[in-house]
């Protein structure tokens, strides 16, 4: 009788010890489940706050951080997650929504009453005063296939119009810094501490530059146009509604930026051979990841693949596209109405300028050198038009400006017209 009552309640502790493991199990489950969620509550509210067009970055926040770090240390996640601790942890995490929700907006230059205003105007010329005496600042480095290095700048500088900001590419010199690419940043109504970190300054396309102007000679010239061109001619009319725009060489993808903007049904094509280019673009200067795409035909060629001599502050043509077969490829892919356009930099040394026009002049029928800066940076236009140059046909090519600079907002016209004068 002893034995069998034995051997029953052996059975009953094996079902008590099972089920405290399960009843262990579900508690270790649920406390993971819990911090989890934390976790995830955590990631969710940090994602949202710096998500913020202009976020608070003020000592308030890092007490906070400070204080919720401190209270996980201090009392561990078992006591967190008890009745009472979830209760606090969640009317603090209510809290830290709360306040980034009526915090963020305060602080980002809208919806400011005029003494929160007038509070921050106070602390600005402090902020500016910071960013511009270090200036200019590295924001990365990259180098491409063949050896040579880049570094990514901003740099802060204050003009008539307030203060000015830059990013650039220029080449890991030394002793000189030539850009290889540069936009204008947007500036804020009001400088806060959020702009202290230049990551977060953002590209302005509608800022004129170099960039800008070589799209406006593509216009000059009739190669891309904002309506009915003067030649009513089927191609020019298949033209209008849709242009094809090739680009090679991003430049940092500064021009693409440009094209974007303009207010035409346009495709657009871009080559770059160097991968660590294509990446600084997407990175720096806000070029959209797209996916390969190929014409046949294009209205217009950008040209920004170069050879650069830092050293001798010069920048020309690769000499892969000075070849006689691949200046031929270009002329034809064309057709009789596109423009190319090419930059070239070459400061006191007329003999190259010569030298590169004459080659590009062997495969296109007509070509104009414009110069855009005093220091000696030009743009070279070419089309397969027969005496279409800038001497021959100005009065024509001012009213095409004219006519960009209505639809862009811009002054290109008077600006090229007086460092380009037609000898008489």
């Amino acid at each position: 009788m002893r034995d069998s009552v034995r051997r029953r309640r052996q059975p009953a502790k094996e079902v008590q010890v099972k089920s405290d493991r399960k009843k262990a199990c579900k508690r270790g489950f649920q406390k993971k489940g819990r911090l989890a969620v934390a976790v995830a509550v955590t990631l969710a509210c940090l994602i949202f706050y710096f998500r913020l067009s202009d976020p608070p970055l003020d000592h308030v926040h890092l007490v906070i951080i400070l204080a919720v770090s401190t209270m996980l240390n201090q009392h561990g996640i078992e006591r967190v997650f008890q009745q009472k601790g979830r209760i606090r942890m969640y009317v603090l995490y209510s809290c830290i929504i709360l306040y980034i929700l009526l915090a963020g907006p305060t602080l980002g230059n809208e919806n400011l009453t005029d003494e929160e205003r007038a509070e921050l105007k106070m602390a600005e010329p402090a902020l500016i005063a910071n960013l511009t005496a270090n200036s200019p600042y590295q924001l990365g480095r990259f180098c491409d296939s063949a050896g040579a290095c880049f570094i990514v700048v901003q740099r802060y500088g204050m003009t008539r119009g307030g203060l000015r900001a830059q990013r650039l590419i220029v080449y890991e010199l030394e002793d000189v810094m030539t850009s290889l690419a540069m936009v204008n940043l947007k500036t804020p109504k009001i400088i806060t501490a959020h702009h202290l970190v230049h990551e977060r300054w953002t590209v302005d396309p509608a800022f004129p530059s170099e960039r800008l102007l070589q799209i406006a000679t593509v216009f000059m010239l009739e190669g891309l146009s904002f309506g009915r061109s003067r030649d009513d001619s089927a191609a020019s009319v298949q033209q209008l509604q849709l242009q094809r725009v090739l680009q090679i060489g991003m430049g940092g993808g500064t021009a693409p930026g440009y094209l974007r903007m303009l207010p035409i049904q346009l495709h657009m094509d871009i080559v770059e051979p160097e991968p660590a280019m294509y990446e600084a673009a997407k990175r720096w200067f806000d070029f959209p990841d797209a996916s390969p795409n190929v014409s046949l035909t294009y209205d217009s060629v950008i040209l920004e693949a170069s050879s650069i001599s830092p050293r001798d502050s010069i920048s020309w043509t690769h000499p892969m596209f000075m070849a006689d077969d691949v200046m031929d490829a270009m002329s034809k892919v064309l057709g009789s109405h596109g423009v190319l356009s090419v930059f070239m930099f070459m400061r006191e040394q007329e003999k190259q300028h010569e030298k590169v026009i004459r080659t590009f002049e062997a495969h296109f029928r007509s070509c104009s050198a414009l110069t855009i800066y005093d220091d000696g940076q030009k743009f070279l236009v070419c089309s397969n038009r027969d005496g279409f140059t800038w001497t021959a046909h100005r009065a024509r090519m001012l009213d095409n400006l004219e006519q960009f600079d209505k639809v862009m907002g811009t002054f290109i016209a008077p600006y090229l017209d007086k460092l380009n004068p037609v000898k008489k």
